[in-house]
């Protein structure tokens, strides 16, 4: 699985162009690996972000920023495949086999979030997603399936 980024991509402009979601819902802010089977994307917590407590960032956070690393590299590979002007792909979550979150990040921290792809049928995607702190600490893990609505 070779990266097939050049550099780190850290434009969270060009990082929303990428994902269907749209600001102040968007949880990921970085794309740092890319291959055909595998995404790596960064995201620091900002205290405005909607899915924080007075702390930290909440389970919901950490499952749609999982999410929404998933949709990342879907539009990574539609902005290579078919160029700038490709509309990112409308998904869903189709079920989450299992989700354990052992820790949550506190505001200001930054996680990353590394989805490997097990397997694509058609728009249908299952995925095994890690997350972990900037020292390499687990916080989630997870297996999900993603259907991709849009054609």
């Amino acid at each position: 699985m070779e990266n097939l980024l050049t550099e780190e991509i850290i434009d969270t402009t060009f990082i929303q162009k990428l994902i269907p979601q749209k600001h102040p819902f968007v949880m990921i802010d970085k794309l740092l690996y890319y291959s055909d089977e595998k995404v790596v994307s960064g995201f620091k917590i900002p205290k405005e972000n909607p899915l924080v407590n007075a702390t930290h960032f909440t389970e919901g956070g950490l499952i749609e920023n999982m999410a929404q690393s998933i949709a990342l590299h879907r539009g990574y590979r539609g902005y290579r495949n078919k160029g700038k002007d490709e509309k990112p792909k409308t998904g869903f979550l189709g079920s989450i086999k299992y989700a354990e979150i052992s820790s949550l990040p506190k505001i200001g921290d930054e996680i990353i979030t590394t989805v490997d792809i097990i397997a694509e049928v058609m728009n249908v995607s299952l995925v095994k997603i890690e997350v972990t702190n900037i020292q390499g600490e687990l916080l989630a893990s997870s297996e999900m399936k993603t259907i991709i609505v849009d054609p």
